[in-house]
This record gives structure tokens, C-alpha cells and sequence, in this order.
């Protein structure tokens, strides 16, 4: 049995094979015209100079600006060779118009350039493991040069002379190009030294104004001289303290002595020394002794003790207010008239005393503000010591950046001069070492032709294109062409595979055809329906009474299944009911001798409400009754949806055994849908050559999404079922299982789910 796509490619083949034999002729026909085509003209003569640039060996060189130059117009690329500048001096020395240089540019001018040390050494590599034995001079190194090819159609003179002037201009060029490079480079190096001059006059400013205002604490810690001061501070700060304790002991001492304290020696010794004081005490005391004699012989009324009690008052008031003068009114010495006479009384010894006592603290005094001094002066140098770390930090990135703009400015004006002196010794980089010549031109021969080659080639190209369409057909096609493909896109699908059903032969002819199985011939097709009630009873559920036979398309034959189904049925016993559900289309009962009611159509409700006088028994077949179609029907859903049909497909459902309900095809309409919930599933009919893979699997997944319930599937007119020795059955058992009848009875119909 050959494979389904070599099946596929023969069915393609035979429904293509005009369009298979058009193809093979058309590519003879092409071929037959290009083998007695004539031989094309010689073609026009083509002069192609060949010349040669190579790069100039460098004279010794002074500046390091020459040698880079020289070494990087050794990397020369072809559109530096072609520049526009070398274009328009040739153009204008020849008289080319700008159509003419681009085309010579663009078509006719060829620039070989030399390869690179990497690309030798691989070839050079490649050579040798490919030509192992031959001569080593073989392998020698690449050429260096930069080969030019220029092709003319005028004359050899004329490709020589263009070729010519286009190395001369190269030459030239290259020399302008080096010149130019250094021109460029110096004028850049010019403007760079003007900025970095200004940047070098900024930072040494910039050093020099921090070394004016710190300099000095700078190379006074760098040199000692700070630390000096700072010991030398120290030493007098501890030689004055020293003084301090010593003179503060003296005054301690004194202070004792006298019982009293400086301020008061001073107050005391200012009193004891003023000539006024001493008067109003002298009479103030001349007074007292007056009071003292007269009050023990007077009474204080009398005048001479009043007058004396005023006399002594003023005398006390004069005594404070010139104390006063004297000691000022701070609050501190303002001591009473009685103390002022005390205070104001001091002998000549206690006098030097106090007077000593005053010169030690006026000599503290100074000292105490010398040790101020000093150590002020102290703070400010260990300051300044503190603060040369930091100082020091800042004078630092000053000083480096200076350093470091002297080291750019040095730099650029050594580049300057270096490429100022480059330039006198600039010349180009390429030299002609070959002058353009022309080589010989060979003669034309004209290639020769095997025609009987050239068409047996055609019939051959034809023969494999005529074939690739055709299995390019073949795969685009979308129909199932083999039992084998049916049966595999509907195991993929999950459909249950009911049974195979031959092509039913006619006998009275060699062409097949769809027969009803009424004729007693017919009996070798009829275990295949047989096999199918069975698996139907087996494989749906023991209630499986009333069943939909429908199919994907028209021709698939579920009509003549839905017959033959029903009679196989009523042969087996059952008592079964054919019911002609396709309202859209004719009554084929008189298949089965019988006629249809001629007033069905014309009242169809009114044909099913009489439920006994529409379903006929069929004469040539026991136990079968038909119901006729009542089609063609306009409104064949309305029909379908009526409760008279309903009602009497649920009476059909306990009077019969079995219930068969031909419906149209799913892609003509939806009346199998609509009946479908007063089934107890349904079976579809396929067809090999006739079933496509995309209407079945939009019908399969319509069906899902339903929720229909789908009892299985039939592969129709399936050829070599039925052998001369009789029914060819395969081996459905491995197929669809070998279930015992009793737990085949209990299992559900098979519901397919989205």
C-alpha cells in the first residue's frame, strides 16, 4: 500500500495533469528558442591598462611629525586615491566632462590595494596546506603596490594617457595631503599653545598669590624659626609666672601685716595723704572735744550745743564729699564718715608699708598683663603651627597644577616646533614604479551550442517543475484523499471512529455508486452496517435509541449511510423508524416504495401533528417504517423547532427500537444542531477525496462548543473493503477496543468539550 502523500501526489497528479503537461511543454518550448537563437556578435573590442603605484621608501627623517606622517599614509584607501580634488585636476588636464570622471570613477577606474601582514600570512597559510609539494617561491610574500586597472572602448592610447594622468595626480595629491596634514596640525598646535599659555599664566598666578599671603607662616615652620618662637613664648610665659608668684607671696605678705588689702592700703594711704582731709578731721575732732566738755555741763537745748552739733555735721558732710573726690563713687570705697576719719589716720610706718604694698601690686599688674601679651602671642603661633598641615595641603595641588601646565606647555611647543621643521621635509608617499601599458587583445570565438543538449535539459527542467507544482498542489490541498488521513484527523480531534464502509459497486455496471441495500446483491455490504448498529450499541449508551446521521459537506453520502443503517437495523430484528429530517430538500422514499403524502407540503405542521398517518411502513424491508420528508420547505427551521415534530420524535422514541434522522449537512445549516437535544447523539459521515481537514475541524470544534453529543464518526466509500471472496472487515476490534457488549451497553455517548 503505498504512503497517503504518494496517494496524495498521484490524486494531484491525475485532477493536474493538463497543467503538469502545459509546464513540460513551456520549458521545451524555452528551451527549443534559446537553441536556435544566433550566436551573439563579437563584443567590442576593450582596452584595459594596467599600472602600478608603490610607496616610497622614506629618507631618514629628523622630526617625529614626519615619520608619523609617512607612516600613516601608508594606509591608503581607494577613496582617498579617487578624491574629488584628484578627479577635478584630471578632469580639467583631459577635458572630461562630469559625467564622463564619475563614470570612470564609478565603472571603469580599479584600485587593487595591497593586503595586510594578517591577510598574507593566512593565505600564504592556505597555499601551503592546499599545494603542499610545490616550490617555495610560490609562497612568496604578497605584493606591496597598489595596482590600478582602467578599461576604455576608444583605443589603447587613450586608456594609457588617462591612466597616466590619474597616477600623476595621485602622486601630486598625496604630496598636497601630507603638506596639508602638518599645515593643519601646526595651525592646531598654534591655537593650542595660545590656551595653554593662558592656562599656565593662571595657575602660576594663582601659586604665586598664595605663596605672597602665606609664604611667610610656610618657611617659618619649614625653617624652625616658628617652633623657636612658640618655645621661646612658652619659656617667658613660665619666667613671668614665676614673678607673679613671687610678688603675690610679697603681697600676701604685706597684706597681713597691715590687715588690709591693696585697695584699702591705696584708699588709706590716699586719705592719710590729703591736707584737706586732715583739716576737716582736725576740726571735726576739735569739735567733738568742745561737744565732749560742754555737754556735761549744758543741756542739748542750748544753742552753743545745737550750733556745735551743726558745725560737726557739716564738718562730717565736707568729710564724705572729699572722700569722695578722692576715691570716686564706683560703689566699691565708699566707706562711712566714721571710717574715713579711721581710714584717713595712718602712722609713718604703716604708711611706707601700705606704700610698698601698693608698688608690688602695681608691679603684678604689669606683669599680669605682659603674661597676657604673651600668651596671646603664644595662641597665634601655635595657631599658625596648627594650620601648616592644611596651608601646606592647598599649596600642594597649586603647585602640581603649575607643574603640570608647564609640562602640556612644554609638550605642545616641542610638538610645534617639531612639525614647523616636518614640513620642509614632506614630499609624497607614492612613487610610479610601472608606467601604464595595454596588453595584446585575444581574438573572439563564439561559443558553440548542443542543441539536442540545451532541449533535453529543457524537457528534463520541465519534467521536475511540472512535478513540483503538482506537489505543491497536492500539499495546499486540504482534502482527506485517504481512509488513513480521516482516521488520523480524527484521532486528533478525539473523535471515536465508528466504523468503514466500502463503495457500494453497481451491478448492473463497472462505475460505483451510492446504492440503498434493498436488493438481495447487496447483501455483502451489509455486515458493514451491520459492524456499525453494533458499535453504536456498544459504544454508546444502552439507551441510544434515536440517532442523527449528518455530515461536514454534501457528497460525503450520509443519506444512503442513514438507509442503509436503518435497514441493517430492521434486519436485525429492531423495529426501526427512517425519519427524512432534510425539510430543504426532496422526499427519497420512493427509494424504499414509498410515496410521500403529495399535502405534506402544503401543511407540513399539520402532517407531523397526525403522527400514525405520516410514518409509513416500508413494504420491501421488515420491521421498517419511514417518515418522509415534507421538503422542500421555505422555513424548514421553523419546522424543525415546532412542537409537532418534537412530539413526534418523543412518541417515535417508545414505540420503536430504533430511531434514524437524516439531516442536512452541518455547512449547509444548522438543523442537525437543532434537533440534536431530542436525540441521544449523533454520527458524522465522512468521505475520502471528498472531506477537507479545515471543514472538519471548524465543524468538530462548532460541535464542542455546543456541547453536542457526538456517539462517533464513519469513514464512507472506503475502496478495497469488499474482495470477490467477500467482505474484506479490518480489524476494527484493535481500533476501537475490545469491550465485552454488557459494559459497552453502560458506557456513556461521547461528549466533545471545548
Amino acid at each position: 500500500m503505498a504512503p497517503p502523500i504518494v496517494k496524495r501526489f498521484l490524486i494531484s497528479l491525475n485532477q493536474n495533469k493538463w497543467l503538469g503537461i502545459f509546464v513540460i511543454i513551456a520549458s521545451m518550448g524555452g528551451a527549443v528558442v534559446f537553441a536556435m537563437l544566433p550566436p551573439p556578435p563579437p563584443p567590442k573590442p576593450v582596452y584595459q591598462a594596467n599600472g602600478r603605484l608603490d610607496f616610497r621608501t622614506p629618507p631618514p627623517s629628523f622630526t617625529t611629525a614626519g615619520a608619523a606622517i609617512q607612516q600613516q599614509n601608508r594606509a591608503i584607501t581607494p577613496e582617498v586615491l579617487m578624491a574629488p580634488r584628484v578627479l577635478e585636476s584630471v578632469a580639467k588636464k583631459l577635458q572630461l566632462t562630469d559625467e564622463q570622471i564619475i563614470d570612470i570613477r564609478d565603472n571603469k577606474l580599479k584600485i587593487i590595494l595591497p593586503e595586510t601582514t594578517a591577510q598574507a600570512a593566512n593565505k600564504n597559510q592556505n597555499q601551503n596546506q592546499s599545494t603542499p609539494n610545490q616550490n617555495q617561491a610560490q609562497n612568496s610574500s604578497p605584493t606591496q603596490g597598489i595596482t590600478l586597472e582602467y578599461t576604455d572602448e576608444q583605443s589603447a592610447t587613450r586608456a594609457e594617457l588617462i591612466l597616466q594622468t590619474f597616477m600623476n595626480e595621485m602622486i601630486d595629491y598625496s604630496r598636497w595631503l601630507n603638506t596639508a596634514q602638518l599645515r593643519e596640525k601646526i595651525a592646531a598646535l598654534n591655537k593650542r599653545l595660545g590656551q595653554v599659555q593662558q592656562d599656565l599664566t593662571k595657575a602660576e598666578k594663582q601659586y604665586y598669590d598664595y605663596i605672597s599671603q602665606q609664604g611667610t607662616d610656610l618657611i617659618a615652620v619649614e625653617d624652625g624659626s616658628l617652633v623657636t618662637a612658640i618655645t621661646n613664648s612658652q619659656q617667658q610665659r613660665r619666667q613671668i609666672q614665676l614673678g607673679l608668684q613671687e610678688i603675690q607671696g610679697q603681697i600676701d605678705n604685706l597684706s597681713k601685716q597691715l590687715g588690709l588689702t591693696p585697695q584699702q592700703a591705696y584708699t588709706q594711704t590716699v586719705f592719710s595723704a590729703d591736707p584737706i582731709l586732715a583739716n576737716l578731721r582736725a576740726n571735726l575732732l576739735n569739735t567733738e572735744l568742745q561737744l565732749e566738755r560742754l555737754q556735761r555741763e549744758l543741756r542739748p537745748e542750748h544753742p552753743t550745743i545745737i550750733q556745735l552739733l551743726k558745725e560737726k555735721q557739716v564738718n562730717e558732710t565736707l568729710l564724705q564729699q572729699r572722700a569722695l573726690e578722692l576715691i570716686g563713687k564706683d560703689g566699691v570705697l565708699a566707706p562711712l564718715p566714721g571710717e574715713i576719719r579711721k581710714e584717713s589716720n595712718l602712722d609713718t610706718g604703716r604708711l611706707q608699708l601700705a606704700n610698698q604694698l601698693l608698688a608690688l601690686d602695681t608691679q603684678r599688674q604689669g606683669l599680669l598683663r605682659q603674661l597676657a601679651s604673651v600668651m596671646s602671642t603664644e595662641r597665634e603661633l601655635q595657631k599658625k603651627y596648627k594650620e601648616f598641615p592644611q596651608k601646606r595641603l592647598k599649596l600642594t595641588p597649586l603647585q602640581q597644577a603649575m607643574e603640570f601646565q608647564k609640562t602640556i606647555y612644554n609638550n605642545v611647543l616641542n610638538s610645534l616646533t617639531d612639525a614647523r621643521a616636518a614640513e620642509s621635509e614632506t614630499e609624497s608617499s607614492l612613487v610610479i614604479s610601472q608606467e601604464p601599458f595595454v596588453p595584446p587583445i585575444k581574438p573572439y570565438k563564439a561559443p558553440q551550442k548542443n542543441v539536442p543538449l540545451i532541449i533535453l535539459a529543457g524537457a528534463g527542467i520541465g519534467v521536475f517543475a511540472s512535478a513540483g507544482v503538482i506537489f505543491l498542489l497536492a500539499m495546499i490541498d486540504d482534502k482527506l484523499y485517504s481512509p488513513q488521513e480521516i482516521r488520523d484527523a480524527l484521532t486528533e480531534r478525539e473523535v471515536l471512529i465508528l466504523g468503514q464502509l466500502p463503495l457500494i459497486e453497481n451491478l448492473n455496471s463497472d462505475e460505483p455508486r451510492e446504492a440503498i441495500l434493498l436488493e438481495e446483491d447487496y447483501s455483502t455490504y451489509l455486515p458493514f452496517y451491520e459492524r456499525l448498529r453494533s458499535n453504536i450499541r456498544r459504544f454508546g449508551s444502552a439507551s441510544s435509541k434515536v440517532i442523527i446521521v449528518t455530515s461536514i459537506i454534501n457528497e460525503e453520502g450520509k443519506t444512503a449511510n442513514a438507509y442503509n443503517l436503518a435497514i441493517a437495523s430492521a434486519q436485525a430484528g429492531k423495529r426501526t423508524l427512517l425519519v427524512e429530517a432534510d425539510l430543504r430538500s426532496p422526499s427519497k422514499s420512493s427509494i424504499l416504495q414509498v410515496n410521500p403524502d403529495p399535502e405534506s407540503g402544503l401543511e407540513p405542521l399539520r402532517y407531523y401533528a397526525a403522527r400514525t398517518e405520516a410514518i409509513s411502513l416500508v413494504p420491501a424491508v421488515e420491521n421498517l417504517y419511514i417518515l418522509p420528508s415534507a421538503g422542500p420547505q421555505k422555513r424548514a427551521a421553523a419546522i424543525i423547532e415546532s412542537s409537532e415534530l418534537q412530539l413526534l420524535l418523543k412518541d417515535a422514541r417508545g414505540r420503536f427500537d430504533m430511531v434514524v434522522i437524516d439531516t442536512p449537512s452541518l455547512s449547509k445549516c444548522n438543523d442537525a444542531l437543532l434537533l440534536e437535544p431530542l436525540t441521544d447523539g449523533l454520527i458524522l459521515v465522512t468521505r475520502p477525496g471528498i472531506t477537507r481537514s479545515s471543514f472538519l475541524s471548524e465543524a468538530i470544534e462548532q460541535l464542542a462548543e455546543a456541547e453536542i453529543s457526538v456517539l462517533g464518526a464513519v469513514i464512507n466509500c472506503v475502496e478495497n473493503l469488499v474482495t470477490p471472496e467477500g467482505p474484506a472487515i479490518p480489524a476494527l476490534e484493535t481500533e476501537l477496543g475490545a469491550v465485552p457488549e454488557e459494559e459497552a451497553n453502560s458506557k456513556p455517548p461521547l461528549k466533545i468539550s471545548a
